[in-house]
Protein backbone atom coordinates (compact mmCIF):
# COMPACT_ATOMS: atom_id res chain seq x y z
CA UNK A 1 0.00 0.00 0.00
CA UNK A 2 1.57 3.28 -1.04
CA UNK A 3 1.04 6.90 -2.06
CA UNK A 4 1.91 7.25 -5.77
CA UNK A 5 2.94 10.94 -5.69
CA UNK A 6 6.44 11.50 -4.30
CA UNK A 7 7.28 14.90 -2.81
CA UNK A 8 10.92 16.02 -3.02
CA UNK A 9 12.23 14.96 0.42
CA UNK A 10 14.22 18.17 0.79
CA UNK A 11 10.92 20.05 0.98
CA UNK A 12 9.84 17.87 3.91
CA UNK A 13 13.05 17.41 5.87
CA UNK A 14 15.08 20.61 5.35
CA UNK A 15 12.87 22.40 7.88
CA UNK A 16 11.26 19.51 9.71
CA UNK A 17 8.62 20.14 12.39
CA UNK A 18 8.60 16.72 14.06
CA UNK A 19 10.69 16.11 17.18
CA UNK A 20 10.08 12.73 18.82
CA UNK A 21 11.27 13.74 22.28
CA UNK A 22 8.41 16.20 22.80
CA UNK A 23 6.18 13.19 23.51
CA UNK A 24 6.43 11.32 26.82
CA UNK A 25 5.08 8.16 25.20
CA UNK A 26 7.89 8.06 22.64
CA UNK A 27 10.59 8.86 25.18
CA UNK A 28 9.49 5.94 27.35
CA UNK A 29 9.14 3.62 24.38
CA UNK A 30 12.64 4.25 23.06
CA UNK A 31 14.21 4.16 26.51
CA UNK A 32 12.82 0.63 26.80
CA UNK A 33 13.98 -0.21 23.28
CA UNK A 34 17.52 0.82 24.21
CA UNK A 35 17.56 -1.90 26.88
CA UNK A 36 16.13 -4.40 24.37
CA UNK A 37 18.93 -3.61 21.92
CA UNK A 38 21.61 -4.08 24.56
CA UNK A 39 20.04 -7.45 25.38
CA UNK A 40 20.55 -8.50 21.75
CA UNK A 41 24.24 -8.94 22.45
CA UNK A 42 25.82 -5.50 22.08
CA UNK A 43 29.18 -5.42 23.86
CA UNK A 44 32.29 -3.26 24.09
CA UNK A 45 32.80 -1.07 21.05
CA UNK A 46 30.09 -2.76 18.95
CA UNK A 47 28.50 -0.10 16.78
CA UNK A 48 24.75 0.53 16.91
CA UNK A 49 23.75 2.71 13.98
CA UNK A 50 20.32 4.30 13.71
CA UNK A 51 19.22 5.92 10.47
CA UNK A 52 16.35 8.36 10.71
CA UNK A 53 17.41 9.11 14.30
CA UNK A 54 15.44 12.39 14.55
CA UNK A 55 16.31 14.27 17.76
CA UNK A 56 18.17 11.37 19.36
CA UNK A 57 15.21 9.93 21.24
CA UNK A 58 16.85 6.46 20.99
CA UNK A 59 20.49 7.50 20.57
CA UNK A 60 20.56 9.24 23.95
CA UNK A 61 19.35 6.33 26.11
CA UNK A 62 21.65 3.99 24.17
CA UNK A 63 24.66 6.16 24.94
CA UNK A 64 23.62 6.46 28.58
CA UNK A 65 23.84 2.65 28.67
CA UNK A 66 27.41 2.86 27.39
CA UNK A 67 26.59 1.86 23.79
CA UNK A 68 28.66 3.15 20.88
CA UNK A 69 25.63 4.66 19.11
CA UNK A 70 25.73 6.84 15.99
CA UNK A 71 22.88 8.49 14.09
CA UNK A 72 22.20 9.17 10.41
CA UNK A 73 19.56 11.76 9.51
CA UNK A 74 19.16 14.62 6.99
CA UNK A 75 16.91 16.89 9.06
CA UNK A 76 17.61 20.16 10.81
CA UNK A 77 16.00 18.64 13.92
CA UNK A 78 18.71 15.95 14.07
CA UNK A 79 21.52 18.42 13.40
CA UNK A 80 20.48 20.76 16.22
CA UNK A 81 19.94 17.88 18.67
CA UNK A 82 23.32 16.33 17.83
CA UNK A 83 25.10 19.62 18.40
CA UNK A 84 23.25 20.39 21.62
CA UNK A 85 23.46 16.89 23.14
CA UNK A 86 26.89 15.84 21.89
CA UNK A 87 26.21 12.62 20.00
CA UNK A 88 27.73 11.74 16.61
CA UNK A 89 25.64 12.32 13.50
CA UNK A 90 26.20 11.58 9.83
CA UNK A 91 24.08 14.27 8.21
CA UNK A 92 22.23 12.88 5.20
CA UNK A 93 19.89 10.20 3.92
CA UNK A 94 20.91 6.59 4.45
CA UNK A 95 22.27 5.75 1.01
CA UNK A 96 25.55 4.67 -0.59
CA UNK A 97 27.23 7.97 0.25
CA UNK A 98 26.36 7.99 3.95
CA UNK A 99 27.08 4.25 4.18
CA UNK A 100 30.63 4.89 2.94
CA UNK A 101 30.95 7.73 5.43
CA UNK A 102 29.86 5.44 8.29
CA UNK A 103 32.29 2.71 7.20
CA UNK A 104 35.24 5.09 6.99
CA UNK A 105 34.54 6.77 10.35
CA UNK A 106 33.06 4.02 12.50
CA UNK A 107 33.28 0.64 10.74
CA UNK A 108 30.47 -1.88 10.32
CA UNK A 109 27.47 -2.07 12.66
CA UNK A 110 26.51 -4.94 14.95
CA UNK A 111 22.97 -3.58 15.16
CA UNK A 112 21.32 -1.39 12.54
CA UNK A 113 18.14 0.38 13.65
CA UNK A 114 15.43 2.23 11.71
CA UNK A 115 12.28 3.34 13.52
CA UNK A 116 9.31 4.75 11.60
CA UNK A 117 11.63 5.48 8.68
CA UNK A 118 10.66 3.02 5.94
CA UNK A 119 7.39 4.88 5.42
CA UNK A 120 9.34 7.95 4.24
CA UNK A 121 11.61 6.21 1.72
CA UNK A 122 11.00 6.15 -2.03
CA UNK A 123 14.23 4.36 -3.03
CA UNK A 124 13.90 1.29 -0.81
CA UNK A 125 16.40 -0.68 -2.89
CA UNK A 126 19.01 2.02 -2.35
CA UNK A 127 18.39 1.97 1.39
CA UNK A 128 18.58 -1.81 1.59
CA UNK A 129 21.82 -1.79 -0.41
CA UNK A 130 23.25 0.54 2.24
CA UNK A 131 22.02 -1.84 4.95
CA UNK A 132 23.89 -4.70 3.29
CA UNK A 133 27.07 -2.63 3.10
CA UNK A 134 27.06 -1.42 6.71
CA UNK A 135 25.73 -4.41 8.68
CA UNK A 136 28.14 -7.03 9.94
CA UNK A 137 27.62 -10.63 8.81
CA UNK A 138 26.67 -11.53 12.39
CA UNK A 139 24.58 -8.39 12.79
CA UNK A 140 20.87 -7.68 13.18
CA UNK A 141 18.63 -5.20 11.41
CA UNK A 142 15.97 -4.02 13.88
CA UNK A 143 13.24 -1.68 12.71
CA UNK A 144 9.74 -0.52 13.52
CA UNK A 145 7.01 0.40 11.05
CA UNK A 146 3.39 1.45 11.40
CA UNK A 147 1.54 -1.79 10.67
CA UNK A 148 -0.89 -1.91 7.77
CA UNK A 149 -3.05 -4.35 9.70
CA UNK A 150 -3.72 -1.74 12.39
CA UNK A 151 -4.22 0.97 9.80
CA UNK A 152 -6.95 -1.07 8.12
CA UNK A 153 -8.50 -2.57 11.24
CA UNK A 154 -8.71 0.76 13.11
CA UNK A 155 -9.66 2.91 10.09
CA UNK A 156 -6.52 5.04 10.42
CA UNK A 157 -6.97 7.04 7.23
CA UNK A 158 -5.47 10.05 9.02
CA UNK A 159 -1.98 8.58 8.83
CA UNK A 160 -2.06 8.40 5.01
CA UNK A 161 -0.27 11.50 3.67
CA UNK A 162 2.65 12.46 1.43
CA UNK A 163 5.32 12.19 4.10
CA UNK A 164 4.36 8.51 4.41
CA UNK A 165 4.92 6.89 1.03
CA UNK A 166 4.47 3.26 2.05
CA UNK A 167 2.36 1.29 4.54
CA UNK A 168 3.68 -2.16 5.32
CA UNK A 169 2.32 -5.61 5.85
CA UNK A 170 4.73 -8.24 7.11
CA UNK A 171 4.40 -10.00 3.75
CA UNK A 172 5.63 -6.91 1.90
CA UNK A 173 8.61 -6.64 4.26
CA UNK A 174 9.48 -10.33 3.85
CA UNK A 175 9.56 -9.85 0.08
CA UNK A 176 11.60 -6.61 0.27
CA UNK A 177 14.17 -8.11 2.64
CA UNK A 178 14.32 -11.34 0.66
CA UNK A 179 15.53 -9.51 -2.44
CA UNK A 180 18.64 -8.63 -0.44
CA UNK A 181 19.14 -12.08 1.05
CA UNK A 182 17.72 -11.13 4.46
CA UNK A 183 15.21 -13.12 6.47
CA UNK A 184 12.78 -12.03 9.17
CA UNK A 185 13.74 -13.71 12.44
CA UNK A 186 11.00 -12.24 14.61
CA UNK A 187 8.11 -9.80 14.59
CA UNK A 188 6.43 -8.21 17.58
CA UNK A 189 3.23 -6.12 17.60
CA UNK A 190 3.77 -2.92 19.60
CA UNK A 191 1.25 -0.22 20.54
CA UNK A 192 3.27 2.81 19.45
CA UNK A 193 1.62 5.03 16.80
CA UNK A 194 -1.65 3.14 17.39
CA UNK A 195 -0.28 -0.12 16.12
CA UNK A 196 3.20 -0.90 14.79
CA UNK A 197 5.44 -3.91 14.46
CA UNK A 198 9.06 -4.35 15.48
CA UNK A 199 10.91 -6.55 13.01
CA UNK A 200 14.22 -8.29 13.63
CA UNK A 201 15.98 -9.38 10.44
CA UNK A 202 19.38 -10.83 9.60
CA UNK A 203 21.38 -12.00 6.59
CA UNK A 204 19.96 -15.33 5.45
CA UNK A 205 23.45 -16.84 5.52
CA UNK A 206 23.45 -16.52 9.31
CA UNK A 207 21.18 -19.62 9.41
CA UNK A 208 19.28 -18.36 12.46
CA UNK A 209 15.83 -19.85 13.10
CA UNK A 210 12.71 -17.72 12.68
CA UNK A 211 10.13 -17.27 15.42
CA UNK A 212 6.71 -18.87 14.93
CA UNK A 213 5.21 -15.39 15.35
CA UNK A 214 6.37 -14.65 11.80
CA UNK A 215 4.36 -17.53 10.34
CA UNK A 216 1.26 -16.69 12.40
CA UNK A 217 1.23 -13.04 11.34
CA UNK A 218 1.67 -13.91 7.68
CA UNK A 219 -1.33 -16.25 7.91
CA UNK A 220 -3.48 -13.62 9.64
CA UNK A 221 -2.79 -11.07 6.90
CA UNK A 222 -4.65 -13.21 4.36
CA UNK A 223 -7.98 -12.26 6.03
CA UNK A 224 -7.80 -8.45 5.79
CA UNK A 225 -11.00 -6.69 4.63
CA UNK A 226 -10.09 -3.61 2.54
CA UNK A 227 -13.67 -2.85 1.47
CA UNK A 228 -14.79 -2.58 5.09
CA UNK A 229 -11.95 -0.11 5.72
CA UNK A 230 -13.13 2.23 2.95
CA UNK A 231 -16.77 2.32 4.07
CA UNK A 232 -15.76 2.66 7.73
CA UNK A 233 -13.60 5.71 7.01
CA UNK A 234 -16.47 7.52 5.30
CA UNK A 235 -18.87 6.65 8.12
CA UNK A 236 -16.51 8.08 10.76
CA UNK A 237 -15.92 11.26 8.82
CA UNK A 238 -19.65 11.94 8.50
CA UNK A 239 -20.17 11.22 12.23
CA UNK A 240 -17.37 13.56 13.37
CA UNK A 241 -18.47 16.36 11.08
CA UNK A 242 -22.11 16.16 12.21
CA UNK A 243 -21.14 16.03 15.89
CA UNK A 244 -18.98 19.14 15.68
CA UNK A 245 -21.49 21.06 13.58
CA UNK A 246 -24.22 20.27 16.12
CA UNK A 247 -21.99 21.38 19.00
CA UNK A 248 -21.15 24.68 17.29
CA UNK A 249 -24.83 25.27 16.47
CA UNK A 250 -25.54 24.83 20.20
CA UNK A 251 -22.97 27.53 21.04
CA UNK A 252 -20.18 25.22 22.20
CA UNK A 253 -16.51 26.00 21.58
CA UNK A 254 -14.39 23.34 19.88
CA UNK A 255 -10.63 23.21 19.29
CA UNK A 256 -8.24 20.53 18.06
CA UNK A 257 -5.55 18.84 20.15
CA UNK A 258 -2.39 17.84 18.26
CA UNK A 259 -1.09 19.42 15.02
CA UNK A 260 0.89 16.53 13.52
CA UNK A 261 0.22 15.15 10.04
CA UNK A 262 -2.78 13.19 11.27
CA UNK A 263 -4.53 16.46 12.13
CA UNK A 264 -3.98 17.86 8.65
CA UNK A 265 -5.56 14.81 7.02
CA UNK A 266 -8.44 14.52 9.48
CA UNK A 267 -9.44 18.20 9.38
CA UNK A 268 -9.22 18.44 5.59
CA UNK A 269 -10.98 15.17 4.83
CA UNK A 270 -13.80 15.99 7.25
CA UNK A 271 -13.93 19.64 6.10
CA UNK A 272 -13.33 21.05 9.58
CA UNK A 273 -12.04 24.58 9.06
CA UNK A 274 -11.76 27.65 11.34
CA UNK A 275 -15.54 28.13 11.32
CA UNK A 276 -15.80 24.86 13.28
CA UNK A 277 -12.37 24.47 14.95
CA UNK A 278 -11.07 27.65 16.62
CA UNK A 279 -7.44 26.49 16.75
CA UNK A 280 -5.31 23.40 17.18
CA UNK A 281 -3.08 23.13 20.24
CA UNK A 282 0.31 21.42 20.03
CA UNK A 283 3.19 20.76 22.42
CA UNK A 284 5.95 21.31 19.86
CA UNK A 285 7.19 24.91 19.62
CA UNK A 286 8.25 24.13 16.04
CA UNK A 287 4.56 24.29 15.03
CA UNK A 288 3.37 27.31 17.04
CA UNK A 289 2.20 30.29 15.01
CA UNK A 290 1.67 28.22 11.88
CA UNK A 291 -1.52 27.12 10.12
CA UNK A 292 -2.80 23.61 9.47
CA UNK A 293 -2.39 23.23 5.71
CA UNK A 294 -5.52 23.36 3.61
CA UNK A 295 -8.07 24.26 6.27
CA UNK A 296 -5.79 27.04 7.64
CA UNK A 297 -6.66 26.52 11.29
CA UNK A 298 -4.08 28.27 13.50
CA UNK A 299 -1.73 26.26 15.73
CA UNK A 300 -1.34 27.47 19.32
CA UNK A 301 0.77 26.40 22.34
CA UNK A 302 -0.75 24.40 25.18
CA UNK A 303 -0.76 27.54 27.34
CA UNK A 304 -3.49 28.99 25.11
CA UNK A 305 -5.64 25.94 25.74
CA UNK A 306 -5.02 25.94 29.49
CA UNK A 307 -5.58 29.67 29.91
CA UNK A 308 -9.18 29.45 28.73
CA UNK A 309 -10.54 25.96 28.31
CA UNK A 310 -12.94 25.27 25.42
CA UNK A 311 -16.03 23.13 25.88
CA UNK A 312 -14.71 20.37 23.61
CA UNK A 313 -11.38 19.40 22.07
CA UNK A 314 -11.18 17.15 19.02
CA UNK A 315 -8.30 14.83 19.86
CA UNK A 316 -6.55 14.90 16.49
CA UNK A 317 -3.58 13.22 18.24
CA UNK A 318 -5.88 10.41 19.41
CA UNK A 319 -3.00 7.94 19.16
CA UNK A 320 -1.63 9.58 22.34
CA UNK A 321 -4.95 9.59 24.20
CA UNK A 322 -3.69 8.25 27.58
CA UNK A 323 -0.85 10.79 27.69
CA UNK A 324 -3.09 13.70 26.69
CA UNK A 325 -5.86 12.75 29.13
CA UNK A 326 -3.33 12.56 31.95
CA UNK A 327 -1.76 15.88 31.00
CA UNK A 328 -5.15 17.64 30.73
CA UNK A 329 -6.81 16.29 33.87
CA UNK A 330 -7.81 19.81 34.88
CA UNK A 331 -9.65 20.30 31.57
CA UNK A 332 -11.68 17.14 32.17
CA UNK A 333 -12.25 18.02 35.83
CA UNK A 334 -13.83 21.35 34.86
CA UNK A 335 -16.29 19.61 32.53
CA UNK A 336 -14.30 19.74 29.32
CA UNK A 337 -14.62 16.79 26.97
CA UNK A 338 -12.42 15.21 24.31
CA UNK A 339 -13.91 14.04 21.04
CA UNK A 340 -11.94 10.95 20.04
CA UNK A 341 -12.39 10.39 16.27
CA UNK A 342 -10.82 6.94 15.82
CA UNK A 343 -11.01 4.01 15.78
CA UNK A 344 -14.62 4.72 16.86
CA UNK A 345 -16.08 8.18 17.36
CA UNK A 346 -16.77 8.84 21.03
CA UNK A 347 -16.72 11.60 23.63
CA UNK A 348 -14.14 10.90 26.33
CA UNK A 349 -15.12 11.71 29.89
CA UNK A 350 -18.89 11.39 29.49
CA UNK A 351 -20.69 9.27 32.06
Amino acid sequence: MQVPEVVDPSIIFAEYSYASSTTDTLRRHFAEMAHDIVAMGVAGEDLVLEFGCNDGVLIQPLRRLGVNAVGVDPSDVARRASEAQGWPLVAGYFDAGSANCVLSRYGRAKILVANNVFAHIDDLDGTMSAVVEVLREDGLFVFEVHYQGNLIGDFQFDTVYHEHLCYYSLQSLVELLGRFNFIVLDVEPIPIHSGSIRVVAAPADSKRPASDRVRRMLEAEKNWDIAHFASGVQERCVTVQKLIRDLRSAGRTVVGYGAAGRATVLLNYCKLGPALIDYVVDMSPLRHGRLVSGVRVPVRPTETFQRHYPDYALMTAWNYEPEIAQKERAFLATGGRFIVPLPHVRISGEC
